[in-house]
Order: structure tokens, then sequence, then C-alpha cells
């Protein structure tokens, strides 16, 4: 199949999917997401697909950063790799395990999807057990969710882990919850931020209402001092390639535009909104949606806060992928509106409507 063929055709997979579950229920006369048909077969059985049919894609440049990470799976034996026990040495040595072995790239990608994909169904399941294929789908039609299983491989299988990790942590099972950090860490080290911010959510900042006060305000310190936040930043050795990333002399094609991304901002204030009402507004959060709220605002405050970075997208990333659990939790688990059947489809179809204007119309 030709490469290029690949997001568009999963994009209007999801927005069937979409058009048809969120067409019923708005049609419902009653309170319909917890149907029998939802069962977690269905999502476990098209995860599956999916792992498949993207692991085995093509080594194309469509794909993004699928290229490098091929020429480096390939050099891997030729070339003398040290491990870098300083850096992402669980990737490496699952890199260089997976090459040692004899399995070909197609192999290697497609249990780095496995990863990608069945870890964020898990997690789906724990957050909202009575309807996780509604809550696949909102995840599946994120703006990112292609992209980041796809071009940004160690930052999406990270932020999946530790998404997978809260859920745990939030059921108190904490060693379980620690040894998914831990692996998603030696993963990909940007994931700290997140891990702080849960941490922060659990013990700290427990209000949501304040964590939207705090996004609020990073808008503010970013038009204002953002240039020399994102040097303060890149100073610190946050993430491996955060000192290229906000380099402006880097190559700007892929997504990568340097400035105040109002486009970035404005996608990234739909689960801000939506916080506020679920937990301000109609005070129908629980525990765990607070903490989710959370460590969406704040690990997107700090992404707002370096915003100017070229492939700033990798940093929003950062909250992103709690975007559509921000979005979805409250929908199937919190009692928000009376006819919150029709609503869910009205939200489903205006999700994934602006996720595909996003994609073809902004960020084309």
């Amino acid at each position: 199949m030709d490469a290029t063929l690949y997001q568009p055709l999963f994009l209007a997979g999801v927005m069937l999917f979409a058009i048809g579950i969120g067409g019923r229920y708005l049609a419902s006369a009653g309170y319909a997401l917890q149907e029998r048909w939802h069962d977690f077969m269905l999502p476990l059985a098209i995860s599956v697909v999916l792992v498949l049919w993207i692991g085995m894609r093509p080594v194309s440049p469509a794909f993004g950063d699928t290229v490098n990470y091929a020429r480096e799976y390939r050099l891997m034996g030729v070339t003398d790799v040290p491990m870098d026990w300083k850096g992402e040495w669980i990737w490496q040595l699952f890199m260089a395990s997976c090459k040692n072995s004899g399995l070909s790239i197609h192999v290697f990608f497609t249990l780095v999807e496995a990863g990608y994909i069945l870890s964020v169904l898990w997690a789906v399941k724990r957050f909202m057990p009575g309807n996780p294929g509604l809550g696949m789908l909102f995840v599946c039609a994120s703006l990112m969710f292609f992209s980041f299983g796809t071009n940004g491989l160690r930052n999406g299988l990270a932020c999946h882990i530790v998404l997978l990790a809260m859920g745990l942590l939030f059921a108190d099972k904490y060693a379980a919850a620690a040894a998914l950090s831990l692996l998603a860490f030696g993963i990909h080290r940007s994931v700290a931020l997140p891990i702080a911010a849960t941490l922060a959510g659990m013990y700290l900042l427990r209000n949501p209402k304040h964590a939207v006060y705090v996004w609020i305000a990073s808008i503010g310190v970013s038009l204002v001092a953002g240039e020399s936040i994102t040097g303060f930043f890149a100073s610190l050795g946050f993430d491996d390639r955060m000192t290229s990333y906000t380099d402006d002399t880097n190559d700007m094609e892929q997504f990568s535009r340097t400035g105040f991304r109002w486009d970035f901002l404005l996608y990234s204030a739909m689960p801000v909104l939506m916080v506020w009402y679920v937990c301000v507004r109609k005070a129908a959060s629980d525990s765990w949606y607070n903490v989710i709220a959370v460590v969406y605002c704040l690990c997107n405050a700090f992404w707002v806060m370096v915003i100017r970075s070229s492939f700033s997208n990798r940093f929003a990333y950062l909250s992103w992928f709690l975007y559509p659990i921000v979005i979805a939790y409250p929908l199937i688990n919190l009692p928000v509106w009376e006819d919150q059947d029709r609503k869910t489809g009205q939200i489903l179809l205006a999700y994934c409507g602006f996720t595909l204007f996003m994609q073809f119309f902004v960020w084309s």
C-alpha cells in the first residue's frame, strides 16, 4: 500500500466509527452509553488489527522518524553502538535485543506498536470500564495518535506507559505504577514531566481550578518571557533533543514552525474548557478526574511556556496524550448532563471533525 494513504485511511475509518456511534447516541431516547455492544472484545480486536497494520507499514519518509529508526536499527551490529546508561537505556536495550534476536525491522515496529496501542487500551479499560470502546475511539480520533505511533515512537510509547501507570497508581497499585514509570523514563526521559505532575496532582495541587489558573498564567508568561524560558529549559537538558529543538537553526519542515503557536494553543484549550466546565461549573468530578485534569493543565502549561520551540509538538504531546482521557472520562463516568448520551454524540462528532479540520486544513 502507498505509504501516503495510511493516515487518510486511518482517519476515514475513525470518522466512520464516530458517525455510526455518535449518530446512535444522538438518536437515543435514553441513556445508552453502557450498552452491551461496547464489550471490551471489540476494541481489543480493532487494536490488534491496528498493531499489525501500522506495525508492518513500509519504511517511508511519509512516516517521519520511521526512516531514522529503521536506519539506526539496520546499523546495529555493523557499527559500535555504546549503551548510554545516562540516557534512554531501556529503549537502547530493547532495540539491541530485537536486533540480536534476528527480528526484522517490521517485527520491531510491530512490537513497538503493540506497546503503544495495547498499553493505552489497558489504561482506557481501567479509566472507563463501563465503555472502553468509546474511550478508545476518542483516543484513536486524537490528532496526534497516528503520528506518535509512526513518527515520535519513543515519546508516544513512553507517554502511553505513563498513562497506564497513572491508572494503576489511582487504584493503589504503587509498585506496579512505579515500575511502569521507570520503564517509561528509560524509554524517553521527557516523561519525567507528566510523572512529576501526577504526583503533584495527587498530593500538592488537588484543585483543578487552580491548575486552570496556572495554565492561563502560563500564556501570559510565555508572551512576555517565552524565549528566555525556552533557553532556560534547554540548558537543563530536560530532554535529549531539547537543545536542538529549541535552536532556530533547525530544519523547519514537517510540522515544526517556530513562534507562538496559536493553532496549537487553540487545540490545547479544548480539554481545559472541559475541565473548567466539569470540575468548576458543574462540580461533577471525582478524585481520579481531578488528578487527570491537573496533570493535563500543568503539562500543557509547560509546553505553552516553550511554545516557540521548533518541533514543539513533541513537548505538546507530554500533555496531549491525556487529551482524549480528559474529554471522554466525564462523558462516560460522570453525571454532567441529563441528556448525556446526546451530548456525548455531539461532542464525539465535534471532536473528530475538529481533528480532521486541524489535520487537513490547518497543519497540512
